[in-house]
């Protein structure tokens, strides 16, 4: 079973006691992490995911409430388990629902659930017998299915739960191979509560509901030919509208969600090409735009997303506010020089600003407060093993998950780089010598 996707830094802070766990300042984001840490030293939690499964968000500002909500969820688990210490969870997402997912010890728990609610789900643990019975179960449907079809990687999404997992499995088991059965020449199948391409060209998910001749159907798809129309859909798109996007907008690479169809893709590109007819549009940076089936967001300086069928004249008001090139440019430079003026500081730790999802303007903001916070606390030395202090937009989600589960966890302290300066050293004071 896999558990939920972690990014490549995971977020550790030093151990604190379960009174000084929780920050007392305002800022929701610095206020998770320090909330997650907790979970982690107090009782072995590993993982906490905001909102992993949600798609329609709407616009950048939409996922602030997301991220309050997640806090309130991630105190409501840690009320919890303090009732029952032994639930034996070490991932869990901040969500719409329970459910049990990717074996015994990843949990859905939703943020507006009540305690009693979370602490009867929580006491539902399933006997050390019963999970050898599942796991081993698991074990022989996959071997099974390995017999018939070597799959590279076959797994269950953490959509479903455990019985959905298992019946998708014994789908997959039941079916009869013939000589006239092609080898499978996917790499990735994925057990999902949805059917239709995975998170690239190698990967298919298939509904754990799905019929043995439907799943024998989308196991023979070859995937050259399931993604050649796209090739082509991208060629068309090239040829139509990728001279007036490079000459007018400047856009340094799109492209289309795998969920979109090509009407939906194109229908998206229309816009962006209207939109890039307006004068003040050509004023703002761009770097990387994709259309998404849901959301439109500013995601830093340059990079945004659309929602493919947004009228033109809503995407101009909306992106109005993104910055422009000149402002970029300026923003960038005064970011770098602030950077380099945090250099071997006396407090022991290098200031960084997270690479993706960040505006330049934020990130001088968060150096400036540093370099504050360093001025005013001449004495103040940085505990070991910490070394570094990274700068994240706590409004954007992707990133808070980043910063939740990042795997440099004994060295990076992670703070939003919006914080007021009582807010920065209402965090970095937990860390001193």
């Amino acid at each position: 079973m896999k558990y939920f996707q972690l990014s490549l830094l995971v977020l550790v802070f030093i151990f604190f006691s379960s009174s000084v766990a929780f920050s007392t300042a305002t800022n929701k984001f610095n206020q998770l992490v320090l909330a997650k840490n907790n979970l982690e030293s107090s009782f072995g939690v590993r993982s906490v995911e905001c909102f992993p499964f949600e798609e329609n968000i709407g616009f950048t500002e939409d996922q602030i409430p997301l991220i309050e909500r997640c806090l309130t969820g991630t105190n409501l688990f840690k009320s919890a388990l303090n009732q029952v210490p032994n639930a034996e969870i070490y991932s869990v997402g901040i969500s719409t629902r329970f459910l049990r997912t990717g074996g015994f010890n990843t949990v859905l728990i939703p943020w507006n659930a009540s305690l009693l609610e979370t602490v009867t789900f929580l006491q539902g643990k399933i006997s050390k017998k019963k999970q050898d019975f599942f796991l081993s179960k698991v074990s022989t449907l996959k071997d099974k299915i390995n017999k018939n079809f070597n799959i590279f990687s076959l797994y269950c999404s953490q959509r479903i739960s455990n019985k959905q997992c298992v019946a998708g499995y014994e789908i997959l088991a039941s079916i009869k191979k013939d000589s006239e059965t092609k080898p499978i020449r996917w790499q990735e199948i994925i057990l999902d509560d949805r059917q239709g391409l995975g998170k690239d060209s190698h990967s298919y998910r298939i509904k754990y509901d799905s019929t043995p001749k439907l799943a024998l159907k989308i196991l023979q798809l070859d995937p050259q030919k399931v993604w050649s129309p796209r090739n082509q859909m991208y060629k068309s798109i090239d040829l139509k509208f990728n001279k007036a996007l490079k000459k007018r907008l400047q856009v340094a690479t799109y492209f289309c969600s795998s969920e979109l169809t090509e009407e939906n893709c194109i229908e998206g590109m229309t816009a962006l090409n209207e939109m890039s007819e307006k004068q003040s549009m050509r004023m703002k940076a761009w770097g990387e735009v994709v259309i998404e089936k849901y959301n439109t967001f500013i995601k830093d300086d340059f990079d945004v997303s659309i929602r493919f069928d947004l009228p033109v004249d809503k995407l101009v008001n909306y992106f109005s506010s993104k910055t422009n090139k000149v402002e970029a440019t300026e923003n960038f430079v005064i970011a770098e020089k602030l950077e380099k003026r945090t250099l071997n500081n006396s407090s022991g730790l290098r200031a960084v600003c997270d690479l993706e999802g960040m505006r330049s303007k934020l990130c001088s903001k968060a150096f400036n407060n540093f370099i504050s916070f360093i001025t005013g606390n001449r004495d103040y030395r940085v505990k070991n093993p910490w070394t570094n202090i990274m700068f994240i937009d706590g409004t954007q989600l992707e990133r808070v998950n980043f910063a939740l589960n990042s795997s440099a966890r004994h060295s990076y302290i992670y703070i939003d780089a919006a914080s007021e300066p009582e807010d920065l050293e209402d965090h970095l004071i937990r860390f001193k010598k």
